[in-house]
């Protein structure tokens, strides 16, 4: 078994990669490229203030950082997990630099020596847990107590980071780089307050700018690397308006940054004492903990952010790897370093699939770090206590708090300790005594509470008319290649006509720009060739309906069917597209953008009867008009029901049984809220709910399970940008679905980055946690 597993542990190639194919690996290493790209412009100003919070040198952040993802993705046990510092390191790696240091009379190399060495043997010790299968047992920390020592750490980090923004350096007993955060917390903040004489007001508006900053722009957008923005403002605002205020800068501290990075510190022993055996296996027990604890609830939150249907993590491999990074990655001028939960989930949502994307965020860190080292010495310390500032805020979930207050009074209590106590004492302190608190008391006390069962009444579509001539469209567009290709588009459009799904057909031809211009008789050639076309699939003496063809001539195809399209009113747009081509899905989300009808696109080779029909909702008014038209279609079909899909993500790192029943059950209510005010023609919607963090994925895979024949969904038209900075489940379902998607236009939407942005009330959004 032993033997089994150290094989499995060092095997590159397993089951991390099995989401890399020969058909998708171009696609895949993209979306992994773009994904360590946007997590490397957001881990570099994070890695460098933990780092200083932690009394090392800045450049110490950036090569553990980039090292620990590089070990951490080859050895680890998780696809999509990013390493690297966390927050939950910072008071335990500044009190062993106070202590060995030279506050203490040693020097930082010394201090530094000592951390790799008891770095070394945690790493030696996880990596037995993982041999021996004890990764599993992480698991077993109480959510109360792993809740408490996040809050406890992140009043820490808040408090011990005041020195920076207050704009001061030398207070003999302030808090900061240059004391120990262990014991005496109290004194340290009197000792503050004692000294506010000797703030700078320009470093507390920098300091704070930076925070507000940060805050503001995550919540428009996680692919916005806020924190980096935020420095480069308050770097640029320092250098040039507030050049002669006093501010203090990295370089006044620190000095030049070099950007020879790999340097080798082996680990350095001191004179043997029963103090030191005491610290080493104080601080070896703490790395160990914050290790194992931390990459378990990334691993497993990773999971459930990418919504992984394969292969799960690992735990016993991470351990391996964990415990890989501790050995390795102090040993090149670095410092212990585990999962990062909010890198993981940025990752996450920028696109990663494989660990390609660690690889990428590691060697683009290093070398953009490279290209701008020398300009970080003129980072303003006030900016580093800034964005500790917002790590420390974002670090504390008050619905993490709420959920362990509602379990029951005994894991309340042990919250509230733990969290009390960290900061009081110290981070082992405060933890193992809470562990022992749990072991010796949870047969006794750890009483879940009895909650009444909740019922979920049936839900049944009401006759409430919001929508007027659903399901019906004027005027549709079809473009035609004039093609053999076009056959399964008219066979699908013929079916349509006979559901008297619209009045007019207009089928259009674009000449392509190489066969311009073209002579009079040949356009009329052109026109009798698509109007001969039509007659061999369509009915055409049906009753009210009109067949029209039109051949058009302009330099982009795209610009003369958004003018075609506006200047006949239609609005629909019906496209085809072959499997191995992805111009016409290309097509149809710009054309879904421009202009103000709705698309229906027809993958290949699919079935012309529609039996089944899905309608994603989010409870919002353009999913009410979508779901009212799928509806409508439904009825035209000869259908009695719709499955409407409604996709939600409970972002809680901490989750107990009881809050996922009350979360769906909440769901559940707010559904038949939704569906109460929609006319859905006498058709039965069916709810479905899927949690997930990428609700195209969701779709799409649910869609398969249930045999769906076509999506119906909702579209605002948002513009490229828009799309591209805050993501659009509906323009990604259109360049994915193999069945046939219609994307309807809410009213002729046209979002614009602004619009769009107002119409996602970005500032009501939670901040994405921090680690």
């Amino acid at each position: 078994m032993i033997l089994q597993r150290l094989r499995l542990f060092n095997t590159f190639f397993d089951s991390r990669w099995e989401d890399l194919t020969r058909d998708t690996w171009m696609q895949t290493t993209y979306r992994d490229f773009s994904a360590g790209l946007i997590v490397a412009l957001t881990a570099i100003p994070m890695a460098m203030g933990f780092a200083m919070a932690m009394g090392l040198r800045p450049e110490q952040g950036i090569i553990a950082g980039a090292l620990a993802c590089a070990v951490g993705r080859t050895w680890g046990g998780s696809k999509y997990q990013v390493y690297g510092p966390t927050a939950a390191f910072i008071p335990l790696i500044a009190a062993l630099m106070m202590k060995y240091g030279e506050t203490n009379g040693g020097s930082a190399q010394e201090a530094h020596g000592f951390l790799v060495l008891v770095s070394i043997i945690a790493g030696v010790i996880l990596m037995l847990m993982g041999v021996f299968g004890l990764g599993k047992y992480a698991k077993l920390v109480p959510n109360s107590i792993v809740v408490g020592f996040t809050v406890g750490i992140a009043i820490v980090i808040a408090l011990t980071n005041v020195e920076d923004i207050l704009g001061v350096e030398n207070f003999k007993d302030m808090l900061g780089q240059d004391e120990g955060i262990t014991g005496g917390l109290t004194h340290n903040i009197a000792a503050a307050f004692n000294n506010l004489h000797m703030i700078n007001g320009w470093s507390v508006a920098i300091g704070l700018g930076t925070f507000v900053l940060t805050k503001f722009l995550l919540r428009i957008s996680i692919f916005i690397p806020a924190p980096l923005i935020a420095i480069a403002a308050s770097t640029i605002v320092t250098a040039t308006l507030l050049k002669d205020k006093g501010i203090i800068l990295v370089g006044d501290i620190y000095g030049s940054i070099p950007n020879n990075f790999f340097v080798f510190t082996p680990p350095v022993m001191p004179t043997m004492t029963s103090g030191v055996m005491v610290d080493i296996v104080y601080f070896t027990l703490a790395i160990v903990f914050v290790s194992g604890v931390e990459s378990l609830l990334c691993s497993s939150m990773a999971d459930r952010l990418a919504d992984n249907r394969k292969t799960p993590f690992n735990p016993d491999k991470e351990f391996w790897g964990q415990g890989l990074v501790q050995v390795l990655v102090p040993m090149v001028n670095g410092f212990p370093c585990t999962g990062a939960l909010a890198r993981t989930a940025t990752s996450i949502k920028a696109g990663a699939v494989t660990p390609l994307a660690g690889y990428f965020k590691a060697v683009l860190k290093l070398a953009l770090a490279y290209y701008i080292a020398s300009y970080l010495e003129a980072v303003p310390m006030a900016c580093i206590g800034g964005i500790l500032l917002w790590v420390a805020t974002n670090m504390v979930k008050p619905s993490e708090m709420k959920e362990v207050l509602g379990h029951n009074k005994f894991h309340a209590g042990l919250m509230i300790y733990t969290a009390v106590m960290v900061p009081m004492t110290d981070f082992l302190t405060g933890v193992l005594s809470a562990l022992v608190i749990y072991v010796l008391l949870f047969k006794f006390l750890d009483k879940p509470v009895k909650r009444e069962e909740e019922h979920v009444a049936e839900v049944v579509g009401a006759d409430q008319a919001i929508i007027s001539a659903p399901g019906r469209f004027n005027r549709v567009t079809i473009p035609l290649a004039m093609t053999a290709e076009d056959a399964e588009l008219l066979h699908y459009a013929a079916k349509l006509a006979e559901r008297d799904i619209a009045k007019e057909f207009h089928f259009v031809h674009v000449i392509p720009p190489q066969k311009q211009p073209i002579k009079p008789n040949q356009e009329a050639s052109i026109k009798q060739s698509i109007r001969d076309e039509v007659e061999k699939y369509f009915d055409t003496d049906i009753e009210h309906v009109t067949f029209m063809s039109h051949v058009l001539s302009g330099p982009s195809r795209l610009d003369k069917l958004i003018e075609y399209t506006v200047a006949s009113n239609s609005d629909l747009i019906l496209l085809g597209h072959r499997k191995n081509r992805t111009g016409q899905r290309s097509l149809g989300r710009r054309l879904a953008m421009v202009t103000k009808a709705s698309v229906w696109m027809v993958p290949e080779g699919t079935s012309r009867d529609i039996k089944r029909i899905i309608a994603p909702v989010d409870f919002s008014q353009p999913s009410a008009d979508s779901l009212s038209h799928a509806t409508a279609i439904a009825k035209l079909h000869g259908l009695n029901e719709v499955t409407a899909l409604h996709v939600y993500f409970d972002p809680s790192t901490i989750r107990y049984d009881e809050h996922i029943d009350e979360v769906k059950w909440h769901e559940q209510q707010a559904f038949e809220e939704f569906l109460a005010k929609i006319e859905t023609h006498g058709i039965t919607v069916k709810p479905e709910f899927v949690e997930s963090s990428i609700p195209s994925n969701a779709i799409l895979h649910r869609a398969k399970e249930l045999d769906g024949d076509l999506i119906v969904m909702s579209t605002r038209g948002r513009s490229n940008t828009a799309t591209i900075l805050l993501g659009s489940a509906t323009s990604q379902i259109m360049m994915d679905s193999p069945i046939p998607i219609v994307a309807i236009k809410h009213y002729g939407d046209q979002l614009d980055l602004l619009d769009a942005l107002i119409a996602s009330r970005f500032w009501e959004r939670s901040d994405p946690k921090t680690n």
